[in-house]
């Protein structure tokens, strides 16, 4: 193998890279935050006096709308388990001190852009879901900033991600680990624990705590679990406790930041994500005095409305509206009035300053954002009128008289056809400005859309020139040329979009003219280059992307066994193994991953949760246990059959049955103990120590250079990486994972010495695609494994330094272990088992060549989709997550391929 092999690869990897980072420079909206805040003297923004002492409030996280809702179905067994089970907003309710509201989040539903939305009032874009794993401090003007401006103090109990973004603002906070999804108590236990003896405190404004244990729930179990209504009941108690040491001036408001789906995950737009339950409640509020209709409220709209509540200016950048019937004032119930009529003029009056404060306020907001970025004009000059018409209306209502000193006299007051000209003409207005800028900041930038996927098109000629015509690869110095200009238009591309493409597409040009010519292209060309091709244009097909596991199942099928139609009659031992092929492929069925859209059609299965998520017998939960160690006995001896195996690694192997054993036992006992995060750092341990040595011997050993040793040494370590694939993926998925592998080594048996790349290497694309549905993956943000982020991780080391590179570690290879098992598996699949010969060495970087290229074309696939449908109704939901589920794939496929390369190289 030729070391320009390894500069081939460079380029074309930079390449796409530069491809993808324009891609996503269009694509993915960002909002430009603004950094100014609003004062008590600006004259805009400011100010209605606080109508309460103290305000409460309780965040349920993941506590969906209908968890609120009282189900009055006679026929009891058609109520959901999780219905029902919070009866004491069903009191206050009727006690007519509460109102409930459906509380819509925008999307994506994650927990760190909920709270940036109901404390700055601002919109979030699709980039900001990447910051869940780490938060930084909030800069932007926001509710907590302006209450301690204000001399007002916070107290803080519950999730530490408040104080990830709010480090200085707590007068007094107790924070508690919040990453773990698999704690479902120490969260709620430390509120319970401090919440009501900080209620007696009266040094306190505002006071937030913040429970996890729905949301943490929902992703271990399920909503439908018995264990959520136990959950859901102890925040039941909770309130009352809240509820029973409250006074009539304390206002308590219990909320989600966002629901989530039948399998207890959240990210996405579902409706079951983003209605999230809203209850407001006040011992001295009367709410039949409220006729409002409002059913249904933007999670935005809680920061206006806590601004007036409290006094307090509101922050520059909101962009929520006023809930006006949390702001009615208090004369309303506290005075006797001698009408009906003049109840609804002092609260129309009180309605209408509240929403004059708040339209100045997002003009101004307006005003300063168009500067830098403009707003569409047409749509900019109509908001602009419809200002202008409701400051014209606002003048000319006695304002200052009806609100504050009217008793008796009517006539002191604006009509009420004025104050509700006004109210709607505010409402309209600030409807408009939030509908405007939703629209704005999904502008998308078409020239860094169309660059990028200009760039990736003439990279995928390249790397198709290299694949036809892979035996005279030529021009090494233009090669050298190309890696340097497209690593230079990485680091250029802020400047100069013409430079960047210059740097990027000039070797690419030079390289193709200079080839071409000499190319026997309908000689040398097969179909099998046209197979990525056809999924890549089926991703422009939500459906497709939906149902693509089975697209995928019943594809790779095709090629298992279509080919055996145009050939010679073969041996007996190639039918056992298609036919062993086929039926491992198929039993990877049961453990394909439902989406949302899918349901009730399709129904998850409990092999996608954790021993320790279980319901059931003890037979059961013993008889999944049995599965899972069986596969491993199975895998052990397939592979003992074709390849020597190390037998140090049914060491690790037994690390991961104890593990699996000892939850088990934890199951069956109702608790947990410390083995379950020592036993996982052992097996890191060991691993760590084992591929090191795997990588010594593939550097320093010189009998490597004989291939038995080379294959051998690289099935290993293949096997090596599978084990902590499975360990992430849990007893329930290990046999999907283990299936994979188990693919992987009959396809190499299959095709050892055949070197027909037509179908060959399609058949491997599909099959590491396969491998990632079979593993219990899905492509949609709701079914990340946020499970695998803590393995062996307690909740000390979620402190530390490493808290937030583990977590993405773990996720993301459990995600995309198929594509890296693919790539470094090339060399098993592709070199018989003699000496090295030259055939070899060319099948070898054909089978690395197309593999890159198999998952190149998809992702351009899903880049072109996902630019076509910008506009899409599904596009944040289905084809954007598709994307960047592809970018990791390439990410992962590219690593496996340079290292596998590299080596490769080392050795030989």
């Amino acid at each position: 193998m030729k070391k320009r092999n390894l500069l081939l690869f460079s380029w074309l990897i930079l390449l796409y890279a530069n491809g993808v980072i324009y891609f996503l420079q269009g694509f993915l909206l960002t909002r430009r935050e603004i950094h100014l805040k609003s004062a008590v003297f600006d004259g805009v923004s400011c100010c209605l006096d606080s109508k309460y002492k103290q305000i409460i409030i309780l965040i349920i996280d993941a506590l969906r709308y209908d968890f609120l809702v009282y189900n009055n179905s006679t026929n009891a067994s058609s109520i959901p388990i999780y219905h029902n089970n919070l009866p004491v907003v069903q009191r206050l309710l009727k006690d007519n001190h509460g109102v409930l509201y459906q509380f819509v989040a925008d999307p994506p539903t994650s927990t760190m852009q909920r709270l940036k939305g109901i404390t700055t009032g601002s919109l979030p874009t699709f980039i900001d879901v990447g910051s869940n794993f780490a938060s930084d401090e909030l800069i932007e003007d926001n509710l907590l900033s302006q209450m301690t401006s204000s001399g007002l103090n916070i107290t803080f109990i519950g999730d530490d991600t408040w104080l990830q973004l709010f480090p200085k603002s707590f007068q007094r906070s107790f924070p508690f680990p919040s990453f773990d999804v698999w704690d479902i108590h120490t969260v709620d236990r430390g509120v319970e624990h401090h919440l009501l003896p900080e209620m007696m405190k009266p040094d306190w404004n505002l006071l937030i705590a913040h429970c996890l244990g729905v949301d943490h729930t929902g992703h271990r179990y399920g909503p439908e679990h018995p264990v959520m209504p136990l959950k859901l009941k102890e925040m039941n108690s909770l309130i009352e406790k809240i509820v029973s040491n409250m006074n009539s001036r304390t206002l308590l408001l219990v909320m989600g930041d966002h629901g989530m789906t039948r399998s207890g995950d959240h990210g996405g737009d579902s409706p079951d994500e983003v209605n999230a339950g809203f209850f407001a409640y006040s011992p001295g509020w009367n709410i039949k005095l409220n006729n409002s209709k409002t059913r249904a409220i933007s999670q935005v709209d809680l920061v206006p409305t806590l601004s007036l509540l409290l006094g307090i200016p509101i922050p520059y950048s909101n962009l929520g509206s006023v809930i006006l019937d949390l702001v009615l004032p208090e004369q309303l119930w506290r005075e006797i009035h001698p009408s009906e009529e003049h109840e609804k003029n002092i609260a129309l009056s009180y309605f209408s300053e509240a929403l004059y404060l708040n339209t100045k306020q997002i003009w101004r907001y307006l005003e300063t954002y168009s500067r830098d970025s403009s707003f569409p004009k047409k749509e900019f000059e109509q908001l602009r009128s419809q200002f202008d018409l409701a400051v014209h209306i606002f003048g000319r209502l006695k304002m200052e008289r009806c609100s504050s000193s009217c008793a008796s006299d009517l006539n002191c007051c604006a009509s009420s056809e004025m104050l509700e000209e006004f109210i709607q003409t505010a409402q309209i207005f600030l409807a408009e400005a939030k509908e405007m800028c939703r629209s704005m900041w999904a502008r998308f930038d078409l020239t860094s859309i169309s660059i990028g996927l200009i760039i990736f098109a003439f990279s995928l000629c390249l790397h198709a020139n290299f694949l036809i015509d892979s035996e005279s690869l030529r021009m090494r110095p233009v090669q050298c040329f190309g890696i340097m200009g497209a690593f230079l238009s990485i680091l250029v591309q802020g400047w100069s979009s013409v430079v960047s493409l210059g740097l990027s597409l000039t070797p690419v040009f030079v390289y193709l003219i200079g080839t071409i010519g000499k190319m026997r292209l309908f000689q040398q060309f097969k179909f099998a280059y046209l197979a990525p091709f056809f999924m890549a244009v089926s991703y422009t097909s939500n459906s497709f992307v939906v149902e693509e596991p089975y697209v995928v199942h019943y594809l790779t099928q095709s090629f298992i066994w279509i080919p055996m139609f145009f050939k010679r009659p073969t041996k007996n031992r190639m039918w056992i193994l298609r036919i062993a092929l086929s039926l491992s492929t198929r039993l990877g069925l049961a453990y394909f991953r439902c989406r949302e859209e899918q349901f009730p059609a399709c129904e998850a299965y409990s092999l996608h949760r954790s021993l320790t998520s279980l319901s059931g017998t003890n037979w059961v939960v013993c008889g999944r246990v049995s599965i899972a160690l069986a596969s491993c006995i199975a895998l052990y001896l397939l592979y003992k059959r074709y390849f020597s195996l190390d037998r140090q690694i049914v060491f690790i192997v037994m690390i991961v049955w104890c593990y699996w054993i000892l939850q088990v036992l934890c199951f069956m006992n109702g608790s947990d103990t410390i083995g379950l995060i020592y036993l996982p750092r052992l097996f890191y341990i060991v691993f760590i120590g084992k591929l090191s040595h795997h990588m010594y011997t593939f550097l320093f050993d010189n009998e490597l250079s004989k291939m038995p040793n080379y294959r051998e040494k690289t099935s290993n370590m293949v096997i090596l990486l599978s084990t902590l694939a499975i360990l992430l993926a849990g007893d329930g998925l290990a046999p999907g994972i283990i299936l994979t592998v188990v693919s992987l080594t009959l396809f190499s048996q299959l095709f050892t010495g055949d070197s027909s790349c037509g179908e060959m290497w399609p058949l491997y694309g599909l099959l590491s695609v396969h491998g990632f549905f079979a593993s219990g993956h899905h492509t949609s943000l709701a079914n990340v494994p946020w499970e695998t982020a803590f393995v062996g991780i307690s909740h000390s080391d979620i402190q530390s330094e490493w808290a937030n590179v583990l977590p993405v570690l773990f996720v993301s290879y459990s995600t995309a272990f198929s594509m890296l098992l693919h790539a470094m598996s090339v060399p098993i699949v592709s070199l018989s088992e003699m000496i090295l010969k030259n055939k070899d060495s060319r099948k070898l970087f054909n089978g690395w060549l197309y593999f890159l290229f198999f998952h190149a074309v998809r992702l351009f696939g899903c880049m072109g989709a996902a630019a076509l449908h910008r506009r899409h109704l599904m596009v944040w939901k289905i084809f954007a997550p598709r994307l960047l589920y592809e970018l990791l794939f390439a990410v992962y496929t590219s690593l496996g391929i340079v290292a596998s390369l590299f080596i490769f190289q080392a050795t030989m």
